[in-house]
């Protein structure tokens, strides 16, 4: 029971320093937060930003490994795949 506990203690103790990081703490208390274009909305955009360029990579890797691996479908009654030779004899 203690070792639960304690672990749940050091990380909310742990938690409080680690707010933002240095360059977010420094600045965002001293900028005008209510206006619309002020640095926490900048803050924001960017990551937002970042976050939609990394899920449009994952989902253009998805689309094309499925696409790929895919089982194309059989060709239609009466026509061959593939050309066949056959040996005259």
């Amino acid at each position: 029971m203690t070792r639960p506990l304690t672990a749940i203690l050091t990380v909310l103790l742990a938690a409080g320093p680690a707010l933002a990081c240095p360059m977010c703490k420094d600045s965002v208390p001293a900028s005008d937060s209510q206006s619309a274009g002020g640095l926490p909305a900048g803050f924001n955009n960017s990551i937002y930003l970042m976050l939609g360029g990394l899920f449009c990579v994952i989902g253009f890797l998805a689309f094309t490994i499925v696409k790929n691996v895919r089982v194309p479908a059989p060709p239609p009654p009466g026509k061959r795949a593939f050309p066949v030779i056959s040996k005259q004899s």
